[in-house]
């Protein structure tokens, strides 16, 4: 990974010291474990790890060897027998092949860098929580299709997001469970020339059960769903990084990310607060689809071993993890620092012109239109055509659909024009619906003498005051968000 992204607590986990380090502890492990089980002279273990623990391991020494021989693993071997005399020599790396020393080691590494993925994504669980907490109350329209659809909360925006996180992170606590297996089990996975015992009791020194079933290397199978997990958050990250990218197009933004006093939008244009985070966020999911992709790929093998997966894993595992914790640090900072506009959210939902509370309007209309001869089918149009109506356009507007200007001189004209044009007032499906102003709608097929025979019969439902004040109370946040109080409870236990 590039010094812009990379994450220095994975550098740390996945540079060659490290890894080296812990095949050290691998080789170690299996010459304690066969003298555990009498397979080696007495003090064996102890005489080898004292003078190689003494002795750190010499990077360069191991790179010029390997580029000399061109494998890594018996690079590091060779490293390491020249600090350890003859008659110790025999033990170390006896009767193991080279995925013997690795598997284990690569399965601590993916371990330990997943302790990390899930220490940033706690952080982020509670930035989540913090905020739901505070906009519990905070009233936003929410949107289906892109489209204007009921309110919400915008605390529960953020209970979504939430929610959705805890999925991605119980899978990838399920799929972590792999991680538990190792092998030491020789060259083609038989034993053929290292006592199961062995495998066994190494293992167990390094905290690891023997996978049996195993060939060369550990199945990949094992590993590809960490990838996938881990794969799915990001995609979690993509879709709450998608949301407040909309949130905060031009226009009335209802929300952006947080903007540094110092910061500079674009070099163009000054005014300009882009959503660089969310961004980039998006190009990182793409990057981890790409690494997923590699990793995935590395679940076929040819026969009991061949090479390919190792230059995949040597660079799409680190840089798959260098992404998600980016991108989690990333959202961390976005969720705790977003600039949030209950105004314009506000304002979003009055312009609406009540239709945000459309659906609600058609299930008490239904009900109430029944002593009146009013259709269910009857009453659901009648709260479309009131929808379509609302937003009829003006006649002035009407003329500038119609008829484009022919030159920019006209444009000007009609911009000024149009600058000067007081706006005309609002009407809501909460008014006209009650005073039976329904009208026809160029848009809808609806024949007049159905809008007349409407028009009486609301006019007759509402004229009851008691309906009245039932039709009023329905447009109220409080009447439509009342039930939201059970994802609070459900998901933050308040």
């Amino acid at each position: 990974m590039i010094k812009r992204y990379a994450q220095k607590e994975i550098s740390e986990i996945w540079n060659d010291t490290n890894k080296l380090n812990l095949w050290l502890k691998t080789e170690l492990a299996v010459i304690e474990a066969m003298e555990n089980l009498g397979k080696v002279p007495k003090g064996t273990y102890e005489k080898i790890s004292e003078i190689l623990n003494k002795e750190p391991i010499d990077l360069n020494w191991w790179l010029k060897e390997e580029k000399k021989i061109r494998h890594d693993l018996n690079a590091f071997v060779h490293e390491r027998l020249r600090f350890l005399p003859n008659g110790l020599q025999i033990y170390f790396h006896s009767k193991i092949t080279s995925f013997d020393t690795e598997e284990s080691a690569f399965a601590r590494m993916l371990k330990e860098s997943l302790e990390i993925v899930e220490k940033y994504y706690l952080e982020l669980e509670a930035s989540l929580g913090k905020s739901a907490l505070k906009y519990r109350y905070t009233v936003m329209y929410g949107k289906t299709h892109g489209q204007g659809a009921e309110l919400q909360s915008f605390g529960k925006r953020c209970l979504t997001w939430l929610r959705d996180l805890r999925v991605d992170i119980d899978i990838l606590e399920k799929v972590e469970e792999g991680l538990k297996y190792s092998k030491i089990s020789g060259a083609i996975g038989d034993y053929g020339s290292i006592d199961p015992s062995v495998e066994k009791e190494s293992l167990r020194i390094l905290g690891f059960e023997p996978f049996y079933g195993a060939t060369q290397i550990m199945p990949r199978e094992i590993y590809a769903p960490i990838a996938q997990a881990l794969t799915q958050i990001m995609l979690t990250l993509d879709k709450i990084a998608t949301a407040i990218r909309l949130g905060a197009r031009s226009g009335q933004s209802i929300y952006q990310e947080g903007f540094g006093r110092t910061q500079e939008g674009s070099s163009t244009m000054p005014h300009k607060k882009n959503p660089i985070s969310p961004e980039q966020t998006e190009g990182m999911a793409r990057m981890a689809r790409g690494y997923n992709d590699m990793i995935m790929s590395n679940i076929k093998t040819w026969e009991e071993r061949t090479i390919e997966q190792s230059c995949v894993e040597r660079i799409a595992w680190p840089d798959l993890f260098h992404t998600v914790i980016h991108s989690l640090k990333t959202m961390i900072r976005v969720i705790e620092n977003l600039s949030v506009y209950p105004d314009n959210m506000l304002l979003e939902i009055i312009e609406s012109r009540g239709c945000y509370a459309s659906s609600e309007a058609k299930e008490v209309l239904k009900k109430l239109g029944v002593s009146y001869g009013l259709t269910s089918e009857e009453a659901w149009k009648i709260i479309q055509l009131a929808s379509f109506n609302v937003f009829e356009p003006t006649e002035e507007a009407k003329r500038i659909r119609e008829t484009l200007p022919k030159s920019f001189a006209e444009t000007d004209e009609l911009f000024l024009k149009a600058q000067e044009t007081p706006k005309p007032d609002s009407i809501s499906i909460q008014e006209i619906i009650p005073k039976g102003e329904l009208r026809i709608s160029s848009q809808l097929d609806t024949k007049e003498e159905n809008i007349q025979k409407w028009n009486k019969i609301l006019q007759k439902i509402f004229f009851n005051p008691k309906n009245l004040d039932r039709w009023k109370q329905i447009f109220l946040p409080s009447y439509l968000l009342k039930n939201e109080e059970t994802l609070y409870r459900a998901i933050l236990d308040v």
